[in-house]
C-alpha cells in the first residue's frame, strides 16, 4: 500500500507541477504579447472646410513575437487636452446621414494580428463644436496636439483570457 500511495503521489505532484508550468507560461506569453502592441496616430483632418467632421486614423502594431486576438475597441480624440470625441460620442437627429451603429462604446473587431503585423483603423468622427475647439488654437497660433486614447480588448490564444489595453498616441501639426 505505501508503494501505490507514493505513487499517487508522484502523479499528483507531476500534475500540479505541469498545471503551474501551464499556467506560468501563458502569463508570460500574455504579458509579452501586450507589451508588444504600440498605437500610432497617424492623421486628424477636417473632411472640407465647411464641415464639422474629421477623418482619424490610427495604426495598432503587433512588435511582438506572439500573434494577438483583438475582440474590440473604443477611443476618445482630443484637442489640446480637451476631448472632442470619439467612438461613444453622441448624435444628433436632424443630421440624417449619420450611421448611428459607429456610434457605440466598443466596436467589435475580431481580428488576430501576426507578429510584427499591423492594422489601420480610419474614423468618420462628427464633431458639433469643431469650429470652436479649432478657433482657439488658432487664435494663439499654436500647433494643434491631437491625442487619441483607444482601449483593446485582447484574447490570448493560448489561455483564452480577456484582457483590456490602453494605449495613447500623440500627434502635432500647425495650426492650419
Amino acid at each position: 500500500m505505501p508503494h501505490v500511495a507514493r505513487t499517487l503521489l508522484y502523479v499528483f505532484g507531476l500534475t500540479a507541477l505541469a498545471a503551474t508550468w501551464q499556467a506560468v507560461s501563458n502569463y508570460v506569453g500574455s504579458l509579452e504579447s501586450v507589451r508588444g502592441l504600440e498605437l500610432e496616430l497617424t492623421e486628424v483632418r477636417r473632411v472640407d472646410s465647411d464641415s464639422a467632421q474629421l477623418v482619424v486614423q490610427f495604426r495598432l502594431h503587433n512588435r511582438s513575437e506572439l500573434p494577438v486576438q483583438l475582440n474590440s475597441y473604443f477611443f476618445d480624440l482630443y484637442l489640446d487636452g480637451n476631448r472632442i470625441g470619439g467612438s461613444s460620442s453622441t448624435w444628433r437627429d436632424d443630421i440624417p446621414d449619420v450611421d448611428r451603429s459607429l456610434y457605440t462604446r466598443a466596436s467589435t473587431i475580431e481580428q488576430t494580428l501576426a507578429p510584427y503585423e499591423r492594422l489601420d483603423m480610419e474614423f468618420l468622427l462628427h464633431v458639433f463644436d469643431l469650429e470652436n475647439f479649432l478657433g482657439a488654437s488658432q487664435e494663439n497660433s499654436e500647433p494643434l496636439n491631437w491625442s487619441v486614447k483607444a482601449g483593446f480588448r485582447l484574447i490570448h490564444p493560448h489561455s483564452h483570457d480577456e484582457r483590456l489595453l490602453r494605449l495613447q498616441a500623440t500627434l502635432q501639426e500647425p495650426v492650419p
